[in-house]
């Protein structure tokens, strides 16, 4: 091993330069020569040695190539991998050395070695000692590298190891290895060997007959793919997006020191069937929406819908975060949760991915009106958001897997157990054990990641940060939910078909005029009125629907539906009389689609009546009443089952047209993988 020492022609690297020391004074200074540019300087040992320790000093050799060649010489492994066999050839060798050199600095010639060698060979009891020319060759590899490992046989190293191959074979044997596994994953060594004869054979026909190649056998193609390092063969058997996530490097967490610095939001659809209040019959599967505050572990806020991830579930799940919580409604009485909800207050970063609800100029407004910055993670890295994606997957396997009704991670896990069969949760009663379960186990559990309980790690946070909300519910209200751009006349404000004025729009339409754009905020899942902002108005002013009986309490998909039943039957949009009609008729699909057999009708019966955490109950869509205050005589459908399939279809294409269907094909070519859609 090349050691540091202040003696002459001593090369070493100092802080990136390559410095040789020239002379040595007699008072303790070095005199240095830069390599390279030949600068001389003059340093006290002290300072030199204080860098060795700091690490600054790196030893070297004069000829740095002749140094590296003889460095890859010597075996620089550790010894107890060396075969017994080695370890007594190295031990013979040393005994010979350190019996020559006891006696000085040798002599090379035979008068002065063979006595020394025949005597420490009789000493060590060796029959047949080396020659005086095998202990010149020990002796010169010790005394270049100043290390005894140079005595170290290296049998690893023998015979070629370099490829006999034509170099055109090689390169054939390439694509043929490429070609197979682009054609099937599973491609086997015949089913390479049998390409690679092809493409020799295609070769040979433009090859002079001196210039013939001769095909590799069988073991070759083995020797070949022993040769391919693990990432590309993982690349050309599953893929690059597979072989980049298996051959990451994990680097340390993100480091975040207070509570609300980063808060984490993802979709989940839970692994447990519900069943509807009224009839009993299961609806199916919702989508949970979940915040996850980073520092603490510890849940922030939620929302859950039938309906598919949307900007509606990101304004309501952001909304449950922010304010301070209320315990849910007692569903079931017997049932308390002991612990309440802490958390509240406006997180400084949220982390999402790259969902088309997460692009939307509705997040992108709220972000900067509450004075939030929205991350988003890399496509397909769902690791950059690790902390929310492990604690849905604990949802699922530690929570939603130990309920009646459960639909498990995977088809072939079920065995003979039918979800459907054996679902008996509502919302509202799932909503209050999901509530339970947060505050009162998961909350109280000691978290891998932290050495405590999210509970106990929140309530830490709070002794170094107090969480900050909107100045009043109304400020908050007025900055989240969706916004749109609408122009404002004499007849206020019409937003999808729903007309809206009233006194607080008249200063404005005063003051600028007819055909003024105006920034509306409205909320999904309640369409009774809208914020509005005016061109220069610091505050909004609150409108109210022309129609309240209408539209209070109606969701976004529910008045799409209803419009879309209207435009069908060519009745106008502003006859109050046909909007009723479908909109009883409306009630009596979704009855008719709730008593269906099918669970897929139950299922979209569900989102249409817009059942979510916040509106847990039945009460909502069939218990509004005709308002235009006469009897509408509505013709009766051919059959309730052709219409629950004609507005289940148009629900369908309308959510189609939302969030597009995904498709992962396997490859697109030998070394990569093109995945279409975001990742779930």
């Amino acid at each position: 091993m090349t050691g540091f020492a202040f003696r002459k022609n001593m090369v070493f690297e100092w802080s990136g330069a390559v410095n040789r020391i020239d002379r040595l004074q007699p008072d303790g200074q070095i005199l240095l020569e830069r390599m390279g540019s030949g600068q001389l300087a003059l340093v006290g040992r002290d300072e030199i040695l204080q860098a060795y320790a700091r690490g600054e000093i790196v030893a070297g050799d004069l000829h740095s190539q002749d140094g590296a060649a003889r460095q890859a010489a010597v075996f620089s492994r550790p010894l107890d991998e060396l075969k017994e066999s080695v370890k007594t050839k190295v031990a013979r060798r040393r005994a010979y050395l350190d019996a020559v050199l006891e006696s000085g600095p040798p002599v090379f010639t035979k008068s002065y070695l063979r006595p020394l060698l025949e005597n420490a060979a009789q000493l060590m009891g060796d029959e047949h000692p080396p020659s005086c020319t095998t202990f010149w060759r020990w002796y010169s590899r010790y005394n270049s590298h100043h290390d005894a490992r140079a005595l170290i046989p290296r049998e690893d190293r023998r015979g070629c190891r370099e490829m006999k191959l034509h170099p055109r074979v090689l390169e054939l044997a390439e694509a043929a290895i490429t070609d197979a596994f682009h054609i099937s994953p599973r491609a086997t060594v015949q089913m390479i060997f049998t390409l690679l004869q092809t493409k020799i054979n295609k070769e040979n026909l433009i090859r002079l007959s001196s210039e013939q190649l001769k095909p590799p056998s069988k073991r070759t193609i083995y020797r070949l793919l022993n040769r391919v390092e693990a990432y590309d063969l993982t690349v050309l058997r599953e893929g690059k997006a597979v072989a980049d996530k298996r051959f990451r490097q994990v680097q340390r967490n993100m480091q975040v020191d207070h509570i609300l610095e980063r808060v984490e939001i993802d979709h989940t659809p839970l692994d447990l069937f519900l069943i509807d209040e009224r009839s009993g019959l299961p609806l199916g599967r919702p989508t949970l929406t979940m915040c996850l505050d980073f520092f603490s572990k510890m849940p922030f806020g939620y929302y859950l819908s039938y309906g598919a991830p949307s900007v509606a579930a990101v304004v309501g799940a952001l909304k449950h975060a922010i304010l301070p919580k209320k315990p849910c409604p007692s569903a079931l009485p017997k049932l308390h949760v002991e612990h309440a909800w802490p958390c509240y207050g406006r997180p400084d970063l949220i982390v999402v991915d790259n969902g088309l609800e997460f692009y939307s100029k509705d997040l992108e407004s709220i972000a900067i009106d509450l004075m939030m910055r929205v991350n988003y993670c890399p496509k397909y890295e769902p690791r950059f958001k690790g902390a929310i994606e492990r604690y849905l997957k604990t949802i699922n396997y530690f929570f939603a897997h130990q309920l009646p009704g459960t639909s498990m991670a995977r088809l072939h896990e079920r065995g003979d157990y039918d979800p459907q069969k054996h679902a008996l949760l509502t919302l509202s009663e799932f909503n209050q054990i999901f509530q339970k379960w947060l505050l009162d186990v998961y909350a109280q559990t000691v978290h891998r990641g932290t050495s405590q309980t999210p509970w106990a790690r929140w309530h830490e946070g709070l002794t170094r940060r107090e969480p900050e909300l909107p100045s009043s519910l109304d400020a908050l209200r007025h900055r989240i939910g969706q916004v749109v751009e609408r122009k404002l006349n004499h007849e206020g404000i019409v937003l999808n078909g729903i007309h809206y004025n009233g006194d607080a729009l008249a200063p404005m339409l005063r003051a600028y005029g007819r055909g003024t754009a105006v920034r509306v905020l409205f909320d999904p899942d309640d369409l009774g009125e809208i914020h509005v902002w005016g061109p220069d108005a610091p505050e909004p002013v609150r409108v109210q629907a022309m129609n309240p009986a209408y539209a209070r309490g109606l969701t976004a998909l529910q008045h799409m539906l209803i419009r879309k039943s209207v435009r069908e039957k060519g009745a106008s949009q502003q006859d109050v009389a046909a909007v009723d009609r479908a909109r009883q008729e409306l009630v009596e699909v979704v009855q008719d689609l709730m008593a269906s057999r099918k669970q897929r009708h139950r299922h979209r019966a569900a989102a249409i009546q817009g059942f979510n955490s916040n509106r847990a109950s039945n009460a909502g869509l069939a218990d509004h009443q005709p308002t235009s205050g006469h009897q509408v005589a509505s013709p009766k459908p051919a059959s309730p089952r052709t219409e629950a399939k004609r507005l289940l279809e148009a629900s369908h294409s309308a959510e189609d047209t939302q969030r597009p269907l995904k498709t992962y094909p396997l490859f697109t070519s030998a070394s990569n993988v093109v995945v279409s859609g975001e990742p779930t």
